[in-house]
Order: structure tokens, then sequence, then C-alpha cells
């Protein structure tokens, strides 16, 4: 493939696209320096005027050094030539005049044109000095310090100067046919003495023009590379966010699910049981409550985050879903339970355990979201000193969601009033959960009890009233 191949080689494409976020899909670049998209070369060439306009200030300061340190060189050296002084008299200015000039708008909307014709202008002015230097017979075009000040120009147009290749060709051809000019009426008839130079001013040209080709070839290189890169991104920023939102739907419609197989599940134990639907609702209210109460203590706070209080929240409801598989004559029996009654009641905990149990193994997976379900169903029962069911666990082995459901839901069951009983009074009922702290409740979550119960469980209690 030529130098002026497609985007594999170049790794770039159409600027329109890279700004749409698209990658590229092709790319040549004319020889000349001009890539073929109309839309690409514009953003090339705004990206080069950015940082060579400053650029070629810069190089016409360095230009005026060069010139009056040539001037005291040569001053120093032939001090019976008095052209000399017309070289720092003309050139310098001229330099001063293209600095001060380069700050007008027309200038730094047009500064690369105006450029090249300030250093023909300079090219110009210094080669009829050099034909003065001649004729006062200093060392001006027709020695070794005419070559090297038509070097110095060439150089400066394709390199120092940092205009793009097209416009730095023309200005150094104008300089190579005024320098064959110059040295034409310098040298006169003598045609070998000219053929001689002019050969070796045209190979320096064209060196010039080559190393200033090839480091705007490199400039155009980059710049395409990196426009490349950028679409890229831009087309993995689009892909990303558009995977985002498919992420954040599909957890939408998975929490609807979850949501919607919560209230199918309670809603079937509230079927078996002769307990209301607000008595759920009062169950979680009343767990949250409690876990942002001990969402600071230290015991608690690397638990009772704001996602797993969010969770305790919507699983509470599950904690008596084992109660589907109590026979109705013991769930709903409006007397006492028998002690073999009351043993079959109290599998209630591990049958709804082992219902969320079963639905995992469905999924062939445990569920992170069900292990809170899980805790609350088989623990809530569990007693602090150890006098519990169905395991019998004591302290702290007694899971902390567990240890909040149990406070929650025998609150509730005192206040509520059932076809076996009375609603017990709210400060009786908190004087009985007083009275098991340490040995069927959690002494902690007993104190963030009786610290909200007056405010926030009577308020919960008297919203979600039966």
């Amino acid at each position: 493939m030529s130098a002026w191949g497609h985007s594999a080689e170049w790794g770039a494409g159409r600027s329109g696209e890279a700004v749409r976020g698209r990658p590229h899909d092709g790319l040549r670049l004319r020889p000349l320096l001009v890539f073929d998209d109309p839309a690409y070369e514009s953003d090339f060439v705004r990206y080069y005027n950015r940082f060579y306009y400053r650029y070629a200030q810069v190089s016409l300061i360095v230009g005026m050094l060069l010139v009056s340190a040539d001037f005291l060189v040569d001053l120093l050296a032939s001090k019976a030539t008095p052209a000399n002084l017309d070289r720092l008299l003309l050139c310098v200015p001229l330099l001063g005049l293209g600095l001060v000039g380069s700050f007008a708008d027309y200038a730094r909307r047009h500064w690369q044109p105006v450029m090249s014709g300030l250093i023909t202008a300079i090219a110009g002015s210094l080669f009829w000095v050099l034909l003065v230097i001649d004729n006062q017979g200093g060392m001006g075009m027709t020695s070794w310090v005419g070559i090297l000040n038509f070097v110095f120009l060439e150089f400066y147009c394709f390199v120092v100067l940092g205009v793009q290749f097209r416009y730095a060709l023309a200005a150094g051809a104008i300089v190579l046919a005024m320098f064959e000019l110059a040295l034409l009426r310098a040298i006169g008839a003598d045609s070998g003495a000219f053929l001689y130079l002019s050969y070796h001013a045209a190979t320096l040209f064209i060196l010039a023009a080559g190393i200033g080709w090839w480091r705007e070839f490199l400039l155009r290189k980059g710049f395409a590379a990196q426009t490349s890169l950028r679409a890229a991104q831009n087309v993995l920023r689009n892909q990303n966010g558009h995977l985002e939102l498919e992420v954040e739907k599909s957890t939408q419609r998975i929490q609807r699910t979850q949501d919607v197989t919560i209230e199918i599940l309670t809603s079937l134990a509230e079927t078996r049981d002769n307990e209301t639907g607000n008595h759920i609702r009062r169950t979680q209210h009343y767990v949250r409550a409690l876990a942002r109460r001990l969402q600071s203590h230290p015991a608690f706070a690397a638990y009772l985050v704001e996602a797993q209080i969010d969770m305790l929240f919507k699983y509470a409801p599950l904690h008596d879903i084992g109660k589907v598989g109590i026979p109705d004559s013991i769930l709903l029996k409006p007397g006492k339970l028998d002690p073999h009654e009351f043993e079959i009641m109290k599998t209630h905990t591990t049958l709804g355990y082992q219902t969320i149990v079963n639905a995992e193994k469905r999924l062939g997976t445990p569920v992170a979201f069900l292990a809170c379900a899980k805790e609350i169903a088989l623990s809530h029962h569990e007693h602090w000193d150890g006098n519990g069911y169905p395991n019998r666990l004591a302290g702290e082995a007694i899971p902390i969601s567990a240890r909040l459901m149990a406070v929650a839901d025998v609150y509730d069951a005192l206040t509520s009033r059932r076809v076996y009983k009375d609603a017990m009074p709210h400060d009786r009922a908190v004087a009985i959960i007083k009275d098991g702290s340490g040995r069927q409740f959690d002494p902690d979550v007993v104190d963030a009890f009786v610290a909200i119960a007056a405010d926030e469980f009577k308020t919960i209690a008297a919203r979600y009233a039966d």
C-alpha cells in the first residue's frame, strides 16, 4: 500500500464521523499534505493553528536575534563593509513589523500566508544586501556566506517558521528563484560557476523541503491517530452509556419482579392467617425504625448500611411465610395452643426458611437478596439467652436482622387485637419487652426500642391501625 493509504495504515478516518463518535472508515492524504475530506482537513488546520501561530511569533523573535548576531559577527570580520548595517536596518525592522502585525485580527486569521510573504520579503532584502556587499568587496552572494544565508532562509521557511508545507513550499520556491536571480546578477557571464552554485542551492532546497514535508507528515499522522483514538473513546463512551442504561432497565425489571414476588408471597401468608395486611406493614416499618436508630451503634454500623436497611424493610414481610404450611386447625385456632400444637406452630420458621432455599435451588445458585429473607424467616423466634427456636441460637450468633424482627414482631403481637385476646396498651407492651432484655431480646436492640417507642412506634401503629 502507498503512503497515501487507508485507515488500516493511518488508524484514522473522517472528521465528521469522529465528531459524531463513530469510528473512521477511511482517510486519504494527498502528496501536498492535504486530507481528501474537507471537514477533516479543517479540523487539522484548526488544530495546527492553535499551536503554531504562537510558535511562528516566537520564530520571528529568534530571527531578529540571529540577524543581529550575524551582523555583529560580520562586523568583527569585515569592518570595511558598510552594507552589513543595511542588513540590520532592513531585516530586523521587517521581522519586528511582522511580529507586531501578527497580533492584528487579519494576521491572526491568515497568519500562514502572511508569515510566508514576510519571509520572502526578508529574503529579497537580504539578497540585495549581499549583492551590495559583493560590490563593496566583502563576502556576499558569491561567497559561502550567500549559500549559508540561503540555507538559513530555506530551513527557516520549512522548519523554523512553523507554517504548513504548502505555504512553506511556495515561499521556499520564491526564495530559491530570488536567490538564483541574485546569483545570476552577481556572477554574470560565468555560467559554470552559476550552474555549480545553482545545483547546490536546488539540492539544499529539496533537502529542506523534504524535512518540512516529513515534519508535517508526522504531525498529520499523529493528529489522525489522536482523532481516531478520540472517536474510539466516544464510541466506547456511548456504548458504555447504552449498556449502563440497559443494565439499569434490567435491574429495575428484576427489582419489580422481586417486589411483586414478595407481595404475592406475603398476600398468600395473609390469606392463611388471622393477622391483617397492616401487621405486615407495621412490622416492616418497626424494623426500619430500629435499624435507623442502631445505624450509628459500633456493633451494628458495619451491617446497617442504607442498602441493608432497605433490604430489611423489603423482606421483613416474609418473616411468617412458613405459616402457609401450618394446618388451619392450628393456625386459625381461637384459643391457646396445646403443647403439641405449639410444636407444630414452631415449625413455621423452618418451613419458611426451606421454602426460600427451595426457590434458590430452582434458580441453581444462592441469591444474595434472599439471604436476608432466610435469616428473618428462620431466626426471628430465637432468644438472646439461647432458649428460642428452632436452633436455640444465643447472643450474637443470632443474625441482626432476626434480632430486630423479634422485637418488632412481639411488640405488634402484644399491641394488636386477635380473636383470642384484646390489644395490650403501648406502655404495658414496652414494659414486657424491657423485661425480656438480655433473655429474649438483644439488650442493645431493646435500648433502641425504648428510645423511639413512645414516638416512632406509636406513630407507625396509629398510621397502619387495623
